[in-house]
């Protein structure tokens, strides 16, 4: 595909990096370091230009393309850039990336015309939020073509020693982390103390498993201290405000604390303490909580909040990620790793890139792992004609049926409402591509 990058910064950097293997890129940003850096590294087409201006676009009038994918850290920038290419070039789809969590709500991208927004601060907090209901998780994923879960979970003083102790119709591991390298496990696979086991399921059955796996980790979630009162900080406490949770918000700058006591209305207690000071643990009470989330920019500012939080006892550390090469480092030290608004940006822009009105690509593990879903819909062709499985090493195929989870390694017939799922390591990614959309 023909695919434009408005934007050079960290997120539009790493598309173009993922994105240039398969397709042509050409990318746009006023700064020429950024692109001198990109050209250097990466063969893509690099533009220098506003792209606010009209007259940037003039040279690419007289071709069409296939995306065109606005990922500056500016929301005007964003919108304004994708109102001028819709107006100057011939483009089909276009993403953007939005900050302001009022454009979520919004009719603004059914009136841009925009195939897909993503809201990387949203996405974060949300995916943060989820703990609340699996407490003892690392990270938990929804999707849109069944109501299975796929939840990570740390085994501490495990009650199962091999995973077939747990596998049935209704649960599968499908991927284990350990010790940095990460696998698709077979069903005998033996478990290790601090593994970080993959489960994919219905949701009450991942509930039991998570409570048989971890011993460590707290039952409920009631209390929660959130270091940042940035705009990541406010979106995960307006997030949990739905929820009966105990709510303490800290920060080192006044006028982002007043702000965020404005915003929650007082219903969160908002402190205003420099961080290093250790007594704030003592004095307000946040040694007792249940769950502490460091949300800075900076990852090892996060792990530090994340290992003074666990000095003083708190059961639940939570860092949020925004550099790959801290995520092992996270791991390693007991801290959950959570996707920071840039490569929530990223990722949720490659999977809506990758998938189709019927097939979802996700990735999961650091991107380490690949989820596809095909969901059989009532006019499917596929209805009644019988299906041989794709077959390889690092590879499981499943056929969500109901409640259940089947085992697809012999040919089956498809039934309406089936959904015909895969969890590879990401080296299959193509090969598995090829399969499921030419079935």
């Amino acid at each position: 595909m023909d695919i434009i990058i408005a934007g050079a910064g960290r997120v539009g950097f790493k598309l173009a990096q993922t994105l240039s293997l398969k397709h042509n890129i050409l990318i746009i940003d006023k700064n020429k370091e950024a692109l001198s850096r990109l050209a250097e590294t990466i063969d893509v087409m690099a533009i220098h230009g506003n792209i606010e201006d009209p007259d940037t676009y003039l040279a690419l009038m007289d071709q069409s393309y296939d995306i065109f994918i606005a990922v500056t850290d500016s929301d005007e920038a964003n919108i304004l850039s994708t109102l001028i290419a819709d107006d100057t070039i011939d483009v089909d789809k276009k993403i953007i990336r939005l900050r302001n969590p009022y454009f979520a709500k919004s009719t603004i991208a059914q009136k841009l015309g925009i195939y897909e927004a993503v809201f990387p601060f949203i996405e974060a907090a949300r995916s943060i939020q989820q703990l609340l209901e699996f407490p003892k998780a690392h990270n938990v994923k929804n999707f849109l073509f069944t109501s299975h879960s796929l939840v990570s979970v740390a085994a501490q003083k495990p009650e199962v020693e091999r995973i077939d102790q747990i596998q049935d119709a209704r649960l599968k591991v499908v991927g284990i982390e350990r010790q940095k390298n990460f696998f698709i496990p077979q069903k005998d696979e033996p478990i290790q103390e601090e593994d970080l086991l993959y489960l994919f399921g219905q949701k009450e059955r991942i509930k039991e498993v998570c409570a048989r796996l971890n011993h460590k980790a707290p039952d409920q979630i009631k209390r929660v201290a959130i270091f940042g009162a940035d705009l990541l900080g406010l979106e995960i406490a307006k997030a949990f405000l739905a929820h009966k949770i105990e709510l303490k918000i800290i920060d080192k700058d006044l006028e982002r604390c007043k702000k965020a006591s404005e915003t929650l209305q007082e219903k969160a207690t908002v402190i205003n303490s420099r961080y290093i000071e250790h007594t704030i643990y003592e004095e307000e009470n946040v040694k007792n909580a249940d769950m502490v989330i460091s949300t800075s920019s900076d990852d090892e500012d996060n792990i530090i909040r994340c290992l003074e939080a666990k000095e003083y006892g708190v059961p639940k550390t939570v860092a949020v990620n925004n550099d790959m090469e801290f995520y092992a480092l996270m791991h390693k030290l007991g801290i959950i790793a959570v996707r920071g608004p840039k490569m929530s940006a990223y990722y949720s822009i490659l999977e809506k890139i990758a998938s189709s009105a019927v097939i979802i690509e996700r990735h999961y593990c650091g991107g380490r792992g690949t989820i596809f879903m095909r969901k059989i819909f009532p006019n499917s062709s596929l209805i009644g004609k019988p299906i041989k499985p794709i077959k390889a090493q690092d590879l499981l195929l499943f056929l969500v049926r109901h409640k259940d989870i089947l085992d697809f390694t012999e040919p089956q017939i498809l039934q309406e409402g089936d959904v015909i799922v895969a969890f590879a390591k990401s080296y299959h990614e193509e090969r598995i591509k090829e399969w499921i959309y030419n079935l």
